[in-house]
């Protein structure tokens, strides 16, 4: 039996879950308001207030070994999918030298000074970053030179959405054709054809969510963007735009509450909500070679029945439909590290010769 502990830092929280092989004995959420972190500048300089924060707990819940820790990925770069040691050449690369300035890039420390408390310096690791990447070249390619389509979202949850699928169906993963849509305050979407995501749809393209924009006419941008100057438009388009933009929220629930009645405004931004999450599975569909075992939802508005409903209709002559509401992201840590640890799997080291 081994006790792994998976750790998922957030910007006001950092979740943590404690398995014991594939079952799962306790899960706590360390929640911080903005004036606990507004004092830090940098996203590492919480480091030390987070670690302790786990210990706490893991004082509380009286854990005194561990066989494996598994952090969230953060913004590493272009990375193949699944476990990835954690280093410290790693952990100087997501500190110094990240894509994005996030919380998530603290969960590599987090994870390996764990293991030094409580593992006795065995191997910590990250998994399924938000990087992952395996898209194909033709995917990436758009319409001017230079410009290209990325591979960064929800990868760890439609991950583990897809180990589910292939679990439900009986079938391995990587004989599987799979659509996924994750729908948040940001939402993404994922092609898999035998286990490799083959393209992918990032929250800055077709369908909008509660707090983005999604895909927009680029003539209509450029005006706006001459109009209201481009750090502006760039907060209105990740924060305040999607539902937030059209109801004055980021709540689904308070949509449909309008809908329910008679609000034919709120009426009509849920139908072109559904409309674009529809269009996105179907546009990744024609990226497979082959037919779909599973067009898939998940994330927190998956809990909505009526717009999970709705997309179905407008994607049921894709493939079979079924929903996965909320998010596995613990537990997809948790289970990537044991496979590790149980030597089913491979982990990948990574060097970064431009520091």
């Amino acid at each position: 039996m081994k006790t792994i502990i998976a750790i998922n830092p957030g910007a006001t929280s950092t979740k943590i879950a404690l398995y014991q092989d594939n079952h799962l004995l306790w899960k706590e959420d360390i929640l911080y308001t903005p004036e606990d972190l507004e004092s830090y500048s940098k996203v590492f300089d919480q480091f030390e207030r987070r670690l302790k924060d786990i210990e706490n707990v893991l004082v509380k819940h009286q854990v005194d070994k561990i066989d494996v820790a598994v952090g969230r990925g953060g913004l590493i770069g272009p990375v193949k999918p699944g476990a990835i040691l954690v280093t410290d050449e790693l952990i100087n690369h997501l500190e110094y030298h990240p894509l994005l300035e996030h919380p998530s890039n603290l969960g590599a420390k987090l994870a390996k000074f764990i293991m030094a408390d409580y593992g006795n310096d065995k191997p910590a690791y990250v998994y399924d970053p938000v990087t992952v990447d395996s898209m194909r070249d033709v995917s990436r390619l758009t319409g001017i030179k230079g410009i290209e389509r990325t591979s960064t979202g929800h990868h760890l949850n439609m991950r583990a959405v897809a180990r589910k699928i292939s679990e439900d169906l009986g079938k391995p993963y990587e004989e599987l054709n799979i659509v996924i849509a994750h729908l948040g305050g940001g939402s993404t979407a994922s092609a898999h054809e035998k286990g490799e995501i083959v393209d992918f749809v990032s929250d800055d393209e077709i369908m909008f969510s509660a707090e983005r924009s999604g895909g927009m006419p680029l003539k209509a941008i450029i005006g706006k963007i001459k109009e209201m100057g481009i750090d502006d438009f760039n907060y209105l388009a990740r924060k305040k735009a999607g539902l937030q933009s059209h109801c004055k929220t980021a709540d689904l629930r308070e949509v449909e509450k309008r809908m329910a009645q008679g609000d034919k405004e709120a009426s009509l931004v849920f139908d072109a909500l559904a409309l674009g999450i529809a269009k996105t599975l179907a546009t990744l569909a024609v990226s497979i070679n082959g037919p779909i075992d599973m067009v898939s939802m998940t994330g927190g508005m998956a809990y909505s029945k009526a717009l999970c409903e709705a997309v179905r209709k407008r994607v049921a002559f894709i493939g079979p439909f079924k929903v996965y509401p909320g998010e596995f992201e613990l537990e997809a840590l948790a289970l990537g590290g044991l496979r590790v640890s149980n030597q089913e799997e491979n982990y990948q080291v990574l060097s970064f010769p431009n520091h």
